[in-house]
């Protein structure tokens, strides 16, 4: 379980407010709101790419209470917990995919080399991707790449995947590729927390929505609920992507 209280972060003005969140593991939330909402510093604050300002972070019985200043073993050990997606992939081009893959168990988590690689051959499989193993990430695609990133996200077997805007550099027939294998994922019950602007994709994937507006939670609950609701500004979210 990952639960957050109090979460507020302020750059030249808030960001967030004052955020009381719950994420279960195995289930697939999707935060949406409008541009400026506070979606992906949530998602940053989670993994503590932006420091909170104040609030508490709980993971598998530890917990983080801000503000503090956190040293460099603590952000370790708290990041062991998730992986993130970002938009940009963020591969190292000097590595092949397999390489990519394998990087993150093998230098963080110190598996045995052929163990890592045997198991990225796999994710590489799962992710539709194994005849690539041995090119590099100039050589693939776009949507290739977040694939490529995706199965490194794996690899290191964390509790939650975060996924950043994971499609917004593609364009429609690479992101639907990108999709299909994160709603595997879901399916799969691995935990996921996405920010996206893919109503359609979120209708598909995700147990749990969170709304976001100004900072603050408008929505938090069930997927179908928050399709089905009557509520004049989630219907205006909505509609406006149809």
């Amino acid at each position: 379980m990952l639960t957050i209280k109090n979460l507020t972060k302020s750059f030249d003005q808030t960001v967030l407010e004052d955020l009381n969140i719950q994420f279960i593991p195995g289930e697939t939330t999707v935060i949406l709101g409008p541009s400026g909402s506070g979606k992906s510093t949530l998602l940053r604050t989670i993994d503590l790419l932006e420091t909170p300002d104040k609030g508490t972070i709980e993971i598998s019985g530890e917990k983080l209470t801000f503000p503090r200043k956190m040293s460099f073993p603590e952000l370790k050990a708290h990041r062991q917990h998730f992986s993130m997606v970002f938009q940009q992939f963020n591969l190292f081009p000097h590595l092949s995919v397999l390489q990519n893959v394998m990087e993150g168990p093998v230098q963080v988590k110190k598996v045995n080399k052929e163990t890592a690689r045997r198991e990225a051959i796999l994710l590489l499989e799962k992710v539709g991707l194994a005849d690539k193993q041995n090119e590099y990430p100039q050589q693939l695609s776009g949507g290739q790449m977040q694939r490529v990133a995706i199965a490194r996200a794996l690899a290191m077997e964390p509790e939650f995947i975060l996924y950043d805007e994971p499609t917004s550099a593609l364009d429609p027939e690479l992101a639907q590729e990108v999709l299909q294998v994160i709603q595997k994922i879901a399916q799969d019950k691995k935990g996921q927390i996405i920010v996206t602007h893919h109503i359609e994709f979120a209708r598909k994937v995700a147990d749990r929505i969170i709304f976001l507006e100004n900072g603050q939670i408008y929505f938090e609950g069930p997927a179908a609920d928050f399709f089905d609701s009557s509520a004049e500004r989630i219907q205006k979210y909505v509609q406006q992507f149809v």
